[in-house]
């Protein structure tokens, strides 16, 4: 059961009042993902979805028409930062970009004590059923890619195929060192975190740039502007520290977050695309694609985090390959 709204410029359906700072926060964010949207060209309906497990509200933007693909956000983003690859693809899929428990327009959700696995999988789950879909493929990278890639091992009877856009957190144990410092050394998190609690788009920026390895110059202002919109949000920033904290520590991923034994019995048909300059060498994503019983890797040269924001046209045309493989 879902809760609707008709427009095509990203803004919300009926929901709850809440404080009047939240409730000016997300009608900010609102504006800036119906800017973005417009920029990229995409058509897109915006609404809530009334989820099971958990029992909460989830924000999905609806695009294009065609094959379903379900997108899930990395780390502290939203469904919306997808909008450059939903432009490409929107012709001939249909699109439904998620915003994850705790960020953009969902509603605010506690990591500090669920089992992580568990709660990826059924939050993705209980989405599909709420979209009346059966099957479909999933697209995620980074803490998205997680969330698809429980899905995949918990209830592969959902999932059509997976394409892993970016280093998708699990996949493989290592990770960058600094990622490694700024998860596992206590208080660290929170610290960065806390110097975000004003964030900027020049600060916004210096991120992209040092911790995902893109060249902030080629990502549209526009883009910037809704991201510190969607930071703004209260508990967004607080929701990212803790899964940062959870995610991984100084020896690498974590292993409650992590697939890389039992990747030789990951069923759905898997695409990895990973960039030349992403968050890990690419050496350590072929390595784990190579145990995939049908797995492809592709690395993207010149790309870093985020392949379907820097290459999205190449990103679009992978994932059509996949899709067109399955009947």
């Amino acid at each position: 059961m879902s809760t609707t709204a008709t427009a095509i410029d990203g803004s919300p359906g009926r929901r709850e009042s809440g404080s009047r700072p939240a409730d000016a926060a997300r009608a900010a964010f609102v504006e800036a993902q119906g800017r973005l949207l417009r920029h990229y060209g995409v058509e897109a309906r915006s609404r809530s979805l009334s989820l099971e497990r958990p029992a909460m509200q989830a924000h999905v933007l609806e695009a294009g028409r065609g094959e379903p693909l379900v997108i899930l956000h990395g780390g502290d983003g939203q469904g919306v930062d997808w909008a450059p690859l939903m432009a490409e693809l929107q012709g001939d899929m249909r699109l439904y970009a998620i915003d994850r428990p705790g960020y953009g327009l969902s509603d605010p959700f506690d990591y500090r004590r669920v089992d992580l696995r568990r709660h990826a999988a059924d939050f993705v789950v209980s989405a599909l059923d709420a979209l009346g879909l059966e099957r479909a493929t999933i697209a995620g990278g980074s803490m998205g890619g997680f969330f698809a890639l429980a899905t995949a091992f918990e209830r592969p009877e959902r999932v059509r195929a997976l394409a892993l856009v970016g280093m998708p957190v699990g996949l493989a144990r290592r990770i960058a060192p600094a990622m490694r410092v700024l998860c596992g050394v206590p208080g660290l998190a929170d610290l960065f975190v806390a110097r975000l609690a004003r964030p900027t788009a020049k600060a916004r920026r210096r991120q992209y740039r040092d911790m995902f390895h893109i060249d902030p110059q080629t990502v549209p202002d526009v883009y910037f502007d809704m991201q510190v919109a969607g930071m703004r949000i209260p508990g967004a920033l607080s929701t990212w520290a803790v899964l940062l904290r959870r995610v991984a520590g100084l020896r690498g991923m974590r292993d409650e977050v992590t697939f890389a034994d039992e990747l030789d019995r990951l069923r759905p048909p898997t695409l990895v695309v990973w960039g030349q300059h992403d968050m890990a060498p690419a050496a350590a994503g072929r390595a784990a694609v190579e145990r995939i019983p049908d797995g492809r890797f592709v690395e993207l040269p010149g790309t870093g985090h985020f392949p379907f924001l820097e290459r999205p046209g190449e990103t679009a045309r992978l994932i059509r390959e996949l899709v067109a493989r399955e009947p």
